[in-house]
Formats: C-alpha cells, structure tokens, sequence
C-alpha cells in the first residue's frame, strides 16, 4: 500500500474552496445528510479583497442557507446607493442593503457549514486531480508537508479567480481575468461624510471602470477602485484605447496609479483619508464575470462561484451569485442522477441565470463612457419615476434589460 493510499479519505462530496460559493453548496449538502469534506488553503478568518457590498442576491441567497438573521445583525445596513458623476453631481437611488467584510462573513459561512455537519478542513492546498476512466474521482492535497488523496464521488471546485485549479482539471477556458479591483479599509469613525449609503464614482481619468466607498460597521470603510474588460485583448492595446490611462505601464498593472486617481479626482476619498487611517495595505485582486471562462462540469466535477464567472459586470458584485451557483450545484448532486444527466441539469441551470448576466455585460458600456452617467445623474434628478426604476433594479424587483431596450431608452431620456 502507497503512502497517499495509507493518508487517502473518503467522502461522498469535496468541495475545493471555502469561499461563499464552497460553503453555500456544503451547507446545502450537509443540511441534506451529504457526506461533505471542504478544504481550503487559509486558515480562518482569513482576508478577501472585496467590496464588501451586499445587494438583494446575496440577502435571497442568506435566507435559503438560513442565515440571513444572523448576517443582518452583523452587517452595515444600507439605505441605497448615491452615484457621482464626472461633473461633480449625484444621484440617490435608494435599496435596502448591507456591508459586511469578508473576513467577517466568510467565516461565519465556513462556521455555519461546520454546524450543519460538513467537516472542514484547513490550511489544505489543491494539488491536482484524481481521475480515473476519464472520471474525476476525488483530488491530491497538500498540509504541513503530507500528501493525501482524497476520494469522492463527486467533486465541487469553488477556487475563486485564481485559474490554477480550473487549469489542471482542464476547466479553464480563459485563463485572463475579466477585470481587476483594488481596496484598502479605512478607519474613521467620525467622519460622517458618507451617511449610510453605498458611494460609486465614474471618471474619465480611470475609466473602463468606477471607484466606490462603502461604509462598513465600526467605523471602518472599504474604500476601492475596479478596471474591466482585461479579457478582451492584451494590456497594452486595452489600454491604447483610453486616453486616460494609456500611459500606465500594462506589464506591470499598476493599479496603484488608477486608485491614487480617483482618490484625486473624488473629495469624498480625499476627505476619508485625509483624517482616516488606512487599515494594512491596499491590495488587489482580479475577478472572473459573466458565467465566462470555464468549462461547467465533466464526469464528477462541477465549477461554482467566481471560478464560474459569478460575478456581475458593470458592478463588480458576485457574493450572492456566487452562493447561487454553489446552492444550484449542490442541489444537481442530491438529485442522484448519473453524470451526463447531473452535468445538464447544472448546465440548464446556469443557462437561466445567464440571461441576466448579459444585461449587465453590455450595461458595462457604462463603465467605457462615463459621461453616460452625467447623463443619468441629470435624468434621475428630475424625473422621482425614473429614480424609482432604479431603485426597483437595484433591489432586483424589476428587470435591468427594460433600460436597454429602445422603449426603456426613450423613457430614460423623456420620462
């Protein structure tokens, strides 16, 4: 006997990654009587660099994992979100909200998969996987120096953006990110300037892409920038193609610059941080959109979460799409179909969601133009139904794509 054989562990399901994605398809396996093993490669609580924002998603996604008291008495509620324009002007569109760091809830999610009976296990890194027959049969990990194989039947990978996992499953099918965000936290509790609503900025100066600041509990404030559509052609030549930031060096991806100029450009930043005090280091992180860039499933192997592409274009926002994808593949593998059949029922689901997913993508149009928003802020402040649109997508009462028709469009601009 082999010494992974002697260190091998069996378990009906393995899910890579305790992210939201991981432990919302181990909480929803668990509750089920699941046999679930999840690994991750941090111990926790561990860092997540995110914007911490939670829209309505996540808050559905809270109540079916029966949590959503318990994050709603940890979370920064939030009254809406207040745009702000190049030109200086902003709109309040109202929505009922949350921020809730990640450190914060990613372990409350790992906890509450641990109390509904899955095992976790960490700090467990992926190896590569285990196949057999053209099947994935479990995986190869890593801890403290032993290797170890894992066996299941079915495999969850929930890995976040980093492809290295879809890589050696031979799941990647865009190994670029589909866009970059930066974010560091600020503590200052005195600073009243934000009020209880989420910030979001547009400006030429670091377009594609917005800044945002979002006030968190204790007095802390996430404050970032984001850049999309790196997928779409190589640095140098997306970067050719806006003016400003063309000088920025691609090969190095300085993300620093862009931050420094929408703290430059917005007094809301300058303000924060000017009495604030910055919390370690502003860190970076790309992120995967769009349900693109991965391959669903194949024989005893499904892909959840960012990994997926769960995150929204133009927004950025993916906790509770994330969850969504996990809940949907954890409920595939509980209705004990064979492989073919579980991998279109996965499929079939994500097929539905990705119909929203495409409004969002072309909605990002928003984040190449930002006198786009200009124009909004301006319509928004006098037209109380227009506002009131909003705020019903913002809270996903109402569908997005009815801006993007050419009715939605001329009420847009004469309602």
């Amino acid at each position: 006997m082999t010494e992974l054989e002697t260190n091998a562990i069996d378990t009906e399901v393995l899910v890579v990654g305790a992210g939201p994605a991981g432990s919302a398809a181990a909480i929803t396996l668990a509750k089920a009587g699941c046999q679930v093993l999840v690994i991750d490669q941090h111990d926790f609580p561990r860092d997540k660099i995110c914007g911490d924002g939670l829209i309505p998603d996540a808050m559905q996604a809270f109540a079916q994992l029966g949590l959503l008291e318990q994050v709603r008495a940890m979370a920064m509620p939030i009254k809406g979100v207040t745009c702000h324009g190049p030109k200086g002007g902003s709109l309040n569109v109202p929505g009922d909200l949350a921020v809730l760091p990640r450190k914060t809830l990613d372990h409350l999610l790992v906890n509450a998969a641990i109390a509904t009976g899955a095992t976790v296990r960490t700090p467990w890194r992926y190896q590569r996987p285990c196949t057999q027959n053209g099947r994935t049969i479990g995986a190869e990990v890593k801890s403290n120096g032993t290797t170890r194989h894992i066996n299941a039947k079915w495999t969850i990978l929930a890995t976040g953006a980093t492809t290295s996992a879809l890589q050696s499953t031979e799941h990647c099918t865009r190994a670029l990110p589909s866009a970059m965000a930066l974010r560091g936290y600020v503590y200052n509790p005195d600073f009243k300037g934000l009020a209880d609503r989420l910030h979001i900025s547009w400006h030429k100066s670091y377009a594609p892409g917005y800044g945002w600041i979002f006030p968190g509990p204790e007095g802390i404030f996430n404050i970032g920038v984001g850049l999309f559509g790196m997928h779409a052609t190589n640095w140098r030549h997306h970067l050719a193609k806006w003016p400003g930031l063309s000088q920025l060096r691609p090969e190095k991806l300085k993300l620093n610059e862009v931050f420094e100029r929408f703290v430059s450009t917005n007094p809301l930043a300058q303000a924060l941080l000017e009495n604030g005090q910055l919390m370690g280091e502003i860190k970076g992180a790309p992120l995967r959109c769009s349900l693109e860039g991965a391959k669903p499933g194949s024989p005893g192997l499904l892909v959840v979460g960012e990994a997926m592409g769960s995150t929204y274009a133009l927004t950025g926002e993916g906790i509770g799409k994330a969850m969504e994808t996990g809940i949907l593949a954890a409920q595939t593998i509980l209705a004990k179909q064979n492989d073919s059949q579980t991998i279109n029922q996965y499929q079939t689901a994500l097929r539905e969601l990705t119909p929203k997913f495409d409004i969002y993508r072309r909605a990002n149009l928003i984040n190449r133009m930002p006198w786009l928003i200009d124009l909004a802020i301006k319509r928004g402040n006098q037209s109380p139904k227009l506002v009131h649109r909003m705020s019903l997508i913002l809270e996903e009462k109402a569908n997005p794509a009815r801006l993007f028709t050419a009715k939605g469009a001329w009420k847009f601009l004469t309602e």
